[in-house]
């Protein structure tokens, strides 16, 4: 593995963390694309879309825990898998999914897609 790889799985680790190194590693012109019919679904485009409306849209959550299987990187795409445990509104869901984000050169996440292995309940946790 080089040392691009190894630069482009530590960006996309840090998105998973929640804090300011995850902030830091969305490129300002981010564009992320949350499969489904609910709420939350579409493409958000840009930092404050990615970072404010998309989790406006996912309130309220009383708990959204990634715990990261894999990660896989091609160049300055990495695709990582993780199981996912969430609470909202009373209803709790534990599913499995995945994440393909690109990587600019300078080390930034400048797109992603979503995947689960269960969109009709993910759809359903964010449509109440």
């Amino acid at each position: 593995m080089n040392e691009q790889d190894m630069r482009n799985i530590a960006v996309v680790c840090k998105m998973y963390e929640g804090d300011e190194s995850e902030r830091a590693s969305i490129a300002a012109d981010i564009i992320w694309h949350v499969p489904g019919r609910n709420p939350v679904s579409g493409d958000y485009d840009g930092y404050e879309e990615y970072t404010q409306l998309m989790v406006s849209r996912m309130m309220p959550l009383d708990r959204w825990d990634f715990t990261l299987a894999d990660v896989m990187v091609n160049r300055n795409l990495v695709m990582t898998t993780f199981s996912l445990a969430g609470e909202r509104k009373g209803m709790a869901i534990n599913i499995r999914g995945g994440h393909l984000m690109r990587v600019t050169d300078e080390g930034k996440v400048v797109e992603g897609w979503g995947f689960t292995d269960d969109q009709d309940v993910l759809d359903q946790f964010f449509s109440r």
